[in-house]
This record gives structure tokens, sequence and C-alpha cells, in this order.
């Protein structure tokens, strides 16, 4: 098995047991393989910097600080690299870790066949077990702040990938009505970047 014919993973998690269980499963799986370990979120992101990795594999629930610090890390440096929440955490905390810009999430208590799966699905599509697809969506529409029937048709627009003035042309309102409604949406939200806008109008409108 060689580095170019397997997903190359790097694993966070603050217990070795776990870490020692995730390379043995993905080794058994012959889809993957881990390059690179860490206990905590410096380590993870320092390693992140000198690793060529294509999947990460995060525990959010760190000993001395946060798996959100390695996903941000990573959004903001190595955008290309896909992210994996590997954790028991709670749904609300999974859906804190794909806004901030995880592709899904797995259990501890997957299989090595399960894990080697999601490592290799991730790299195309979002991994989010179906028993907690419902959970995360209903979170999702508890924590939405109300907004009116125009700024749901902008964020229906967004969703599809539409710049201002496709919007703008799609609900047939002047271009600056539709950066006054963005500007709302963001103040609603409390998220000021055009990405973050774009995540969560697809979460709603998916």
């Amino acid at each position: 098995m060689t580095l170019e014919d397997v997903v190359r993973v790097l694993v966070v998690d603050d217990h070795p047991i776990t870490r020692d269980g995730v390379r043995a499963g993905l080794e058994r799986s012959g889809r993957a393989v881990v390059v690179a370990e860490a206990a905590d979120a410096p380590t993870a992101c320092l390693l992140a910097d000198q690793v060529p990795i294509d999947v990460a594999l995060v525990d959010l629930r760190l000993a001395r600080d946060s798996g959100l610090d390695v996903i941000h890390h990573l959004r903001s440096h190595w955008p290309a690299v896909r992210i994996l929440v590997l954790s028991q955490a709670l749904p609300r905390e999974v859906l804190t870790a794909i806004r901030a810009g995880a592709h899904g999430w797995i259990t501890k208590a997957a299989t090595s066949i399960e894990l080697g799966e999601a490592v290799t699905a991730v790299l195309t599509t979002s991994v989010i077990p179906a028993e907690l697809a419902a959970h995360l969506v209903g979170e999702l529409h508890r924590q939405t702040p109300p907004l009116t029937g125009r700024e749901q048709d902008v964020l229906r627009c967004l969703a599809k990938g539409y710049d201002n003035r496709e919007i703008a042309e799609d609900l047939g309102i002047a271009l600056r009505t539709v950066n006054r409604h963005l500007e709302n949406i963001r103040a609603k939200f409390g998220r000021h970047r055009r990405s973050e806008l774009i995540r969560i109008a697809r979460d709603l409108n998916g």
C-alpha cells in the first residue's frame, strides 16, 4: 500500500487508544492511511502545515482545547482538505462543527469498513448518517432567526450560487435592494462572510 493509492489522513484525538484504533481500522479497510496524528489543536495545525493530507478526522472534545480550532485552521489555510468529525459529540456540537466547515460526522463506534467508506466518501460529498440528519435539520431550523419572505427568496438564490446581480434579476428587484436584504440577513445570523451565508442558505434549502 502506497500513499499514491490511498487517502492520506490526519487523526486529531487526545486518546492514544482511539488514534491507534483508527490507524488500525483504516489499514484494515485498505482505503486510507494515517500519515499524521495529534492529541491537541496546536500540534494538529502544525502537522497540517507540514504533511500533505486529504482528510482530517477531528474529535471536537480535546483535553486542552477544541477540535473547532483545527477545523477553522484547515478551512482558512488548507480549504481542499476534507474534514470529518470523529466524535461522540452531541448533535448541537456537530452542527456547530459543520457550520465551521466540517464536511460530515462519524461515530467512534464505527467499524473499520464504515470508517474507510466515510473517509473515501467525504472526498466528494458530505457524510452525515441518516439517524443524525433529521436531528441536525431540526436543530438548524430551531436556531434560524425570523426571516421575511423576501429574505428567504434571497437565501434561495444564494443556495443556487447566484451573485447579487443575478439575484436582482431573478427576483425582479434593484441591486441595492438585494444588498440591503443581504445586510439584514448578515445581522440576523451574525455571519458576515458570503461563504458563511451560502453555507447557511444551502443548509436551509437543501
